[in-house]
C-alpha cells in the first residue's frame, strides 16, 4: 500500500528536473518526474532512506499534487546551505547548481572574540607588547633559592635566617647571664673587635658557654645563637631564669652613639623551642607592702638581681632611671636612682605575697609582677637608694629564705657601700645592718 505522505528515495531521484532558487524563501527545489505510471506504483522499500545535509537535517519532502494512481511531480524542499553536486539527473538543466556555503554573523564575531582573548595574553609580557603594567596573568612565581634571596636587597620585607653571634671577640664586659643546667647563657652587654674601641660597642648577642666540661681558659667553648630580631640591645640588665625559659629584664641602651629606649617588654626566651616570646605593657599586682599594684613596670638598669628558680621567682633590687632607661625622659632631668624591690613571679608558679595568687593559685603566661616599696623602714630616709651591688639567696632562713644585698653605691657619693640590707620573703620586710 502506497504511503500518504512518500519519502524520495534514491531511485526516485535518479530521475529529476532542477528547479531554480526561490529568491524569497532562499531554498532550493527540484522535482522528480516518474518515467511511467508504473514508477510510482511498485512497492515501496520498507527502510526508507531520507536524505540528510551535512550538518544532520534531514531534507523535507513535500506532496504536491499526488493522485491514487499517478504521482506527479513532488517538490523537494532543501533547507540546508550545504554544497548541492551535481547529478546526470534527465533534465532540462545541465546539472545540479552549485550553492556556496553561507554562515551567520554572530558565530564569526564568536570566533573572533575567542582567537583574541585566547592570543592576547599569551603576547602580553613578549618583547612586542612590552607593556609596564602588571601581568594579568598575575604574578609569576617559582622557587626563591638561597642565591637568589640573598642578592635581593629588600629589608623589611624578608624573613631571612639571623646570622649567628660572632663569637670572635676582642672583650665583652656588662652582660647579662644566667645558668641553666650546665649551660651559661649570656645576652647583650658591650663587645669590641679591637682594642680601644668605644663607640657602637652596645650588643644583642646572645650565645652560650658549655660548663660540663672542661676547657683551657685561653679558648672556652663558646657556641653563638641567633641574634634576636626583637629583644634590644641592652647592659647591665639581668637575665631571669626557671627551670626552662629565660626572662630579661631592665637594662641600658647605648649612649655612644646615643639610642632612644622603646617601651618596656618582657621577653622570654624559651630554651626547649629555642624561640623568643614578647611579653607587652607588664603591670605590678597588688600584695603585700607593694605600690598599690596596677603600675607599668619600667625598665631599671644598674640594679642587683637574682634567680631564685626553685621558688619560681625573680628579683631586681633598686638602680636607677634615666633617659637610656625610659622613654621620653628628658636629658635635663637627673637620674633617679631607686630602693624598690622588684619582684617577678614565673608563669604556672603560686606566691602568697600576691594578691592575685592567693589560695595557691599559679601565674598565667605573662607571669605576675609585684614592686615592693614598703617593706619594714623602706620607705623612711633611713634606707637609702643605691645602684649596682649584689643580690644572695639564703635559703633555709623564715618561710621562703631571705635575699641578702651587699655594696653598691649610693646617690650622695660613690664608695658608700658601708651598709647591707636584709629582706625576708616570707614576711616582704627589709631591715639594714
Amino acid at each position: 500500500m502506497a504511503s500518504k505522505n512518500p519519502v524520495a528515495t534514491i531511485e526516485d531521484l535518479s530521475n529529476c528536473d532542477v528547479r531554480h532558487r526561490s529568491e524569497e524563501s532562499q531554498e532550493d527545489y527540484f522535482t522528480i518526474t516518474p518515467q511511467s505510471p508504473n514508477d510510482f506504483t511498485r512497492p515501496r522499500r520498507r527502510s526508507k532512506f531520507t536524505e540528510l545535509d551535512v550538518d544532520g537535517n534531514s531534507i523535507c519532502v513535500k506532496e504536491n499534487n499526488l493522485t491514487p494512481s499517478i504521482r506527479t511531480d513532488l517538490v523537494t524542499r532543501c533547507r540546508s546551505t550545504s554544497l548541492l553536486t551535481e547529478s546526470s539527473c534527465d533534465s532540462d538543466d545541465e546539472s545540479f547548481r552549485t550553492a556556496l556555503p553561507r554562515f551567520s554573523l554572530y558565530p564569526r564575531l564568536y570566533i573572533l572574540t575567542l582567537v583574541l582573548l585566547i592570543a592576547v595574553p599569551l603576547l602580553y609580557d613578549t618583547r612586542w607588547l612590552a607593556l609596564p603594567a602588571a601581568s594579568i596573568l598575575g604574578a609569576r612565581a617559582g622557587l626563591i633559592r638561597t642565591a637568589d634571596r640573598k642578592s635581593e636587597a629588600t629589608a623589611g620585607h624578608e624573613l631571612l635566617q639571623r646570622e649567628n653571634t660572632n663569637t670572635d671577640v676582642c672583650s665583652r664586659w656588662s652582660a647579662q647571664s644566667a645558668l641553666v643546667n650546665g649551660t651559661m647563657y649570656l645576652y647583650g652587654g658591650h663587645a669590641t673587635q679591637q682594642p680601644g674601641e668605644h663607640d657602637g660597642t652596645w650588643t644583642n648577642d646572645f650565645f652560650t658557654v658549655d660548663l660540663t666540661k672542661s676547657w683551657d681558659i685561653s679558648a672556652p667553648v663558646v657556641s653563638g645563637l641567633p641574634q634576636p630580631s626583637g629583644p634590644p640591645a641592652v647592659a647591665n640588665g639581668f637575665l631571669w631564669n626557671s627551670y626552662d625559659s629565660l626572662y630579661l629584664y631592665g637594662g641600658i641602651v647605648s649612649d655612644s652613639p646615643a639610642a632612644v629606649p622603646d617601651p618596656y617588654s618582657l621577653w622570654e626566651y624559651q630554651i626547649k623551642n629555642a624561640k623568643w616570646v614578647e611579653h607587652q605593657n607588664p603591670k605590678t599586682s597588688n600584695g603585700n607592702s607593694s605600690d598599690g599594684g596596677n603600675q607599668p613596670v619600667l625598665q631599671t638598669g644598674e640594679g642587683a638581681g637574682i634567680s631564685i628558680p626553685e621558688l619560681g621567682r625573680g628579683y631586681f633590687f633598686a638602680g636607677h632611671l634615666d633617659h637610656y632607661t625610659t622613654p621620653a625622659w628628658s636629658i635635663q632631668v637627673a637620674r633617679l636612682y631607686l630602693k624598690s624591690l622588684l619582684e617577678f613571679t614565673f608563669p604556672g608558679y603560686s606566691n602568697d605575697g600576691v594578691e592575685d595568687l592567693s589560695g595557691g593559685k599559679t601565674a598565667g603566661s605573662d607571669g605576675a609582677w609585684r614592686n615592693v616599696t614598703e617593706g619594714g623602714i623602706q620607705d623612711t630616709a633611713k634606707f637609702p637608694s643605691r645602684a649596682d651591688g649584689a643580690l644572695v639567696f639564703v635559703p633555709g632562713f623564715g618561710a621562703d629564705g631571705i635575699l641578702l644585698s651587699i655594696g653598691g653605691g649610693l646617690v650622695t657619693g660613690p664608695g658608700q657601700n658601708e651598709s647591707s640590707f636584709v629582706s625576708s620573703l616570707g614576711r616582704d620586710r627589709l631591715a639594714m645592718d
